[in-house]
């Protein structure tokens, strides 16, 4: 009895124990998922708040040049803000019972094609074909056009959102089933996964809730939908295969109790609930020739946030941009820029994983990186500085202050130009690298130097040559070593002979022609004159006055 006792205590101290960490591991779950929602609800807000903000500024400085564009992204984007809270207005209503139903008779076909072509143009900015289908020329029943334009419309900027470009996106209309009429849409996009499907209709859920999901969202939108479906008494299922695409499946009640109507109801498709920039392409922005400007690199998958930040820095910048995280780095890689500005939340790389990326990369460690976000908690922030991000800054934000942190990472680098420009540091014969920070710029720089000084007396090596022998494109190479020692790459070539011809005019009495001869320069004539620009003196009288 004893023994029965305690081992029946030890079974339920033990099952107390386990149903405790049970909770405790759910509460923590439940927890990520809420702060990863909060974070993607606000960086919904805060997009559309940064360009409003911003435009209001341009309008009031500069009318003339920002009046017509302006106003037009600000109502875009508080069209889009109004979206959002309307969504969560309508998804309480019908939770609440409170929405009401106000049921036309009339042609669905005719109504449904007309939605379907609202949203042709979108398609085409996304480079996706979209196709209506009916197996009816018409069909007269009571529908209520405007919660058939919001389940239609959802779905369909859905489908448009995850379908790369040259998929295909189809609304189809099925023939009568009983007393219900099947509406498909489908498309060849990149499809939800088979353990993910049992939620995609529930509120604030998000198949992709990371921060490099495609398009913006809250996960409103497909919850709303399956309570406008069920307002109107029909149903919706989704079938889904990764990388094949998905198919939503509405049906809808064939009922004749509605007033008769004659005319089609008015449509008005807001294509800005689409997230803003979505497809569309965003390429190098011209500003002008002034090659002596420095170049940034903006990389956001907003199109209204691009234009906007592009308006804040031309005049001080030429720009290049990217429209998420792996063409970011394939751009940086590509053109070596002087700044990169880049938002965190995007679709396939995001922000911090960029900066990751280019920290570790040989031709881009040195770039600054500013972090553009709405993800403002201090948390982010250490996350993202330990990613490597030079400076962070929040969503929001002001156009002053976003240029004088540009423009002080900017004068950083010129510490480091400093360095690699002395003549004590190419002089050096037993330096290694030291500094963790800078380590990846020390050895492209050695290499370099290592590279010039083994094929010192070949006065044919040139910048294509070491372009081969450093693996580099000539662009890469003179834009990592501008950014590093100021000089482009002919420049330093010539440079480091003239450190070397320097060194054996204090160590040798080998003559001037010799030492010329040693160092790679062809003409003596041509040395003594590049070696004046560099010294302010002759390379006798330098050995004379040094002596």
């Amino acid at each position: 009895m004893i023994l029965g006792a305690v081992l029946y205590g030890i079974y339920r101290f033990q099952l107390k124990r386990r149903l405790a960490e049970a909770e405790n591991l759910r509460l923590r779950e439940l927890d990520d998922v809420k702060t990863r929602l909060y974070t993607n609800i606000t960086h919904e807000f805060r997009t559309p708040l940064t360009v409003i903000l911003g435009m209001v500024k341009n309008i009031r400085t500069d009318t003339q040049r920002w009046l017509e564009e302006g106003l037009h992204m600000i109502h875009r984007n508080g069209q889009n803000l109004l979206r959002l809270v309307n969504q969560m207005l309508d998804l309480s209503k019908l939770e609440s019972g409170a929405m009401p139903v106000h049921l036309i008779q009339g042609d669905i076909i005719a109504y449904l094609k007309y939605l379907t072509e609202s949203f042709h143009s979108f398609a085409e900015s996304r480079e996706v074909s979209l196709h209506f289908i009916s197996d009816h020329e018409e069909l007269v029943m009571d529908y209520d056009p405007d919660k058939t334009l919001n389940i239609v419309s959802n779905l369909l900027s859905n489908a448009l959102k995850f379908t790369p470009a040259g998929g295909s996106v189809y609304l189809q209309i099925g023939k009568q089933e009983n007393s219900d009429l099947p509406i498909q849409v489908r498309d060849t996009g990149a499809g939800i996964p088979e353990e993910k499907l049992p939620y995609i209709f529930d509120r604030f859920y998000q198949a992709d809730d990371s921060a490099t999901r495609q398009g913006e969202g809250t996960g409103i939108g497909l919850a709303l939908t399956r309570e406008l479906v069920k307002l109107l008494d029909g149903r919706i299922e989704v079938k889904s295969r990764v990388g094949q695409g998905s198919v939503f499946m509405v049906w809808l009640p064939v009922r004749h109790e509605a007033p008769l109507s004659g005319e089609m109801p008015e449509v008005e498709v807001n294509l800005s609930d689409t997230p803003a920039g979505v497809g569309q392409k965003m390429d190098l922005v011209h500003t002008g020739q002034d090659e002596d400007r420095p170049l940034a690199l903006i990389v956001e998958d907003n199109e209204d946030v691009v234009r906007y930040l592009s308006g804040c820095l031309e005049g001080h910048y030429r720009l290049a941009v990217a429209r998420d995280g792996q063409e970011g780095f394939e751009k940086a890689e590509e053109l070596v820029p002087d700044i990169v500005v880049s938002d965190v939340m995007m679709p396939r790389k995001d922000g911090f994983e960029l900066c990751d990326t280019l920290k570790h990369n040989r031709l881009t460690s040195h770039i600054p990186v500013v972090l553009l976000t709405a993800k403002a908690d201090a948390a982010s922030r250490i996350s993202g500085l330990r990613r490597g991000a030079d400076a962070y800054l929040a969503k929001p934000f002001d156009e002053e202050e976003l240029l004088v942190i540009l423009e002080k990472q900017l004068e950083l680098r010129k510490t480091l130009q400093a360095r690699y420009s002395s003549i004590e540091f190419a002089a050096k014969k037993d330096w290694k690298p030291a500094e963790p920070a800078t380590l990846l710029e020390d050895e492209f720089i050695l290499r370099i130097r290592s590279i010039i000084e083994r094929r010192l007396e070949d006065y044919d090596l040139d910048v294509p040559q070491l372009c081969q022998e450093m693996a580099t494109s000539r662009t890469q190479l003179h834009n990592k070593l501008k950014a590093l020692t100021g000089k482009s790459a002919t420049e330093y070539i010539r440079w480091i002979r003239l450190v070397k011809a320097r060194e054996l005019l204090l160590t040798t009495d080998l003559n001037i022609s010799e030492i010329a001869y040693q160092c790679g320069f062809q003409l003596p004539h041509y040395f003594t004159r590049v070696f004046k620009e560099m010294e302010g003196c002759s390379p006798r009288d330098f050995r004379e006055k040094n002596r």
